[in-house]
């Protein structure tokens, strides 16, 4: 598409007027004609247009050169110009990533911090391409074939419709100069592989123009996509409950690998391929899969999905009133009542019969603790005592290992979901009754009660 129908195309279908547009300004011909181009429509969509130079520093006096022509060019087109330097290689040698990864993500990080308004880059049909072919060739989805966005958030690409030769020919028309980055002819780098070796290749086999076909491939996969994702969302929320996915084998495979990102990043986890083959082996066939090597592991039992943080050992605490902590995700509140009123203590004591015990019979302290082998106890009410050992297969498997006990010198007081020991269920003799809650870190209190709404 010619140059400026396609930015005007862009403009139109995506309203943007009244407001200001930071063009990345490179002083290549791809940016020079995006930023000739957006101030042709300047006054029509009312914009405010300025640019923005990244110095990388990699090039010596050629680095140099590119600025200064941009300050040039920026000054006779009368409008403003940031200049921002950034250290490219030693952000390389800190991430330990290649020098096109290290540039780019300087570039980004220059932009969100010093750009105003809307930015614009000039992505080409051409730069399509080639990263559709990178892709291609490492190994990607459907999102990843969708190529470069025309828009995310701030960011804004209106030449994405033309090509690299129909922009210099426009250059080429309108008498502007614009400068040749040396290193775009260096084929060490991945992309200029791809641009001077497979590009005129895969051209050859299509008829149309590759950018061509390539543009209407993309276009359909992002509609598919943002299709899929939207299904995807809608299908995560039903198969959610309490930070556990709950029947994915009952979804096609696609879905499923969907639910199983939207999982890990709910856990700020970042999803790869291989992370969701491993679970999708073991939602068919159950067991584990460790996904982070030492840190996280997934699990599947009974259909339910959940994941495992290694922790480290759990230290027994013994109980204060108050906030007490023995896992990281939870916290236990204590509440000590005084029997003031008989009527409202056994109010109290109905409410939370399951965690409300007699705090006089404690022998020594009462201390908190995870799970030990071998505990027996004989829970209140009930005629027959209860290995801890064989309860615990009734319970969730995502929630086994976070349960909470109490115990004091004479052995079990309380376990979570399971209740108080028969020898500390209050009594009407007790006088001072103690109630625990239990909620996890990330939500309120899972009790609405408080001294105030009793005395």
């Amino acid at each position: 598409m010619h140059p400026p129908e396609a930015v005007r195309t862009f403009l139109d279908k995506y309203q943007i007027q009244n407001t200001h547009i930071t063009c990345a300004l490179s002083g290549g011909a791809d940016s020079v004609c995006l930023l000739y181009c957006l101030l042709k429509y300047q006054k029509k969509y009312h914009l405010e247009i300025s640019a923005i130079h990244i110095q990388h520093n990699l090039r010596g006096e050629e680095s140099l050169r590119d600025e200064n022509f941009c300050r040039s060019l920026c000054e006779a087109f009368r409008i403003s110009l940031k200049v921002i330097s950034v250290d490219v290689q030693a952000y390389q040698q800190q991430h330990g990533i290649s020098v096109e990864t290290a540039a780019r993500e300087c570039r980004y990080q220059a932009f969100a911090e010093h750009a105003r308004g809307l930015v614009a880059t000039a992505h080409t049909a051409s730069d399509q391409l080639e990263t559709v072919l990178f892709r291609l060739a490492r190994g990607t989805g459907t999102k990843g074939l969708c190529g470069i966005p025309e828009r995310r958030g701030n960011y804004i690409r209106p030449l994405l419709q033309s090509g690299r030769k129909e922009i210099e020919t426009f250059l080429s028309d309108q008498n502007l100069v614009y400068i040749t980055d040396s290193t775009n002819l260096d084929t060490v780098y991945t992309r200029n592989f791809i641009r001077h070796k497979i590009t005129p290749l895969f051209s050859e086999l299509c008829p149309n123009g590759a950018e061509h076909s390539v543009s209407m491939m993309t276009d359909i996969l992002t509609q598919e996509e943002n299709f899929l994702e939207q299904t995807a969302q809608a299908v995560y929320i039903q198969h959610y409950k309490n930070h556990t996915m709950q029947n994915l084998d009952s979804l096609h495979p696609a879905l499923q690998r969907r639910c199983i990102a939207l999982f890990l990043e709910e856990n700020q986890i970042k999803p790869d391929y291989r992370m969701i083959l491993m679970i999708q082996k073991i939602i068919s066939h159950g067991g584990q899969a460790e996904i982070i090597r030492g840190k996280i592991t997934a699990r599947v039992s009974q259909h339910i999905l959940f994941l495992e943080k290694q922790r480290s050992e759990i230290s027994e605490k013994i109980l204060q009133i108050g906030e007490n902590q023995l896992f990281p995700e939870y916290l236990v509140k204590t509440e000590l009542i005084t029997r003031k009123n008989s009527a409202e203590f056994e109010k109290i004591h109905t409410l939370f019969a399951n965690s409300a015990l007699d705090y006089d019979i404690i022998k020594g302290s009462a201390v908190l603790h995870d799970r030990k082998n071998g505990l027996h106890f004989r829970p209140a009410g009930k005629m027959h005592t209860v290995s801890v050992k064989k309860w615990l297969q009734t319970q969730p498997v995502s929630e086994r290992k976070y349960l909470h006990y109490l115990s004091d010198e004479n052995g079990l007081l309380w376990v979570q979901n399971l209740g108080i020991a028969e020898r500390a269920a209050v009594t009407k003799a007790t006088r001072h009754m103690l109630i625990l809650h239990v909620h996890r870190t990330d939500t309120e209190s899972t009790s609405d009660y408080h001294n105030s709404d009793v005395y």
